[in-house]
């Protein structure tokens, strides 16, 4: 935007025109502000160039937090369905109105099997349904229909709280040293993923399947990780979670112990 001034044969400035209006020397009113009058082009320019740079600034933060720090790329099991898997797994998550239960298929398919139930934590996945822990009664059990979302009965299992929440470490240890993260089995000490990792990465859970051939890893990225029980193969990416802290159960997880009469 250009100035333009105007010389005075006079170091005084002369008086304004007669009734204070401050419009152009001369004494010609100058036209009032209209209250209505949008910014001129150049204030308008100097907030999108703003606004623009702001833009700039959070997506640089974003790139240096997660760009930098990405998780280990791994195939997903729809890349590579080989070797195939027979068995679904279920986990919870909690909402404002209960806990919800999800199912993902060995194909990487998942459904939502319903929402408001009294407990969160899975503990089993029998016949009879998802066993679900929840809160009241000790020891009490809900067994969900993992096709309808119904709870089919509500039983008493000797010692399940404390069986579960005991458990430490699960079925995987995994330590982080110079940048490598290792996650071994801890029945036989079997080595199942070596990797170069960032500082912030890491394994949070492992669970091994009924039959013994997989174990399900859950990372801090919340992705079900699939792999081979004898470590034979790299992970394979199964289903993204919304929580890397979720504990899941195979298809085919007994009880933790009898039922028993309340």
């Amino acid at each position: 935007m250009s100035i333009t001034s105007t010389s005075s044969t006079s170091s005084t400035p002369p008086p304004p025109p007669a009734g204070g209006g401050g419009g152009p020397t001369g004494g010609t009113p100058g036209p009032a502000a209209d209250p209505g009058e949008t910014p001129s082009s150049s204030q308008r320019s100097l907030v999108a160039l703003l606004a623009a740079a702001g833009l700039v600034v959070a997506v640089v933060a974003l790139v240096l937090v997660f760009g930098v720090a990405r998780p280990p790329a791994l195939a997903t099991l729809a890349d590579e369905p080989e070797p195939e898997l027979t068995a679904s797994l279920a986990w919870s998550h909690w909402e404002q109105d209960g806990a919800c239960v999800n199912v993902v298929a060995p194909s990487g398919e998942h459904r939502e099997v319903g929402c408001g139930f009294d407990g969160e934590e899975l503990v089993a996945w029998t016949d009879d349904g998802i066993a679900m822990l929840v809160w009241g009664p000790r020891d009490g059990v809900e067994l969900i229909d993992p096709d309808t979302g119904e709870v089919v009965d509500t039983v008493a299992v000797a010692g399940v709280a404390e069986e579960w929440f005991g458990r430490e470490g699960d079925a995987v240890r995994s330590r982080t040293v110079d940048g490598t993260l290792t996650v071994t089995l801890r029945e036989g000490d079997v080595e199942l993923w070596r990797v170069d990792v960032p500082d912030t990465y890491g394994v949070n859970h492992g669970f091994l399947a009924p039959d013994g051939e997989w174990v399900v890893l859950v990372d801090r990225a919340g992705r079900l990780l699939l792999v081979p029980a004898d470590g034979s193969s790299e992970p394979r990416v199964w289903h993204e979670v919304e929580e890397s802290w979720v504990r899941p159960v195979w298809e085919g997880t007994p009880l933790p112990g009898p039922i028993v009469e309340r």
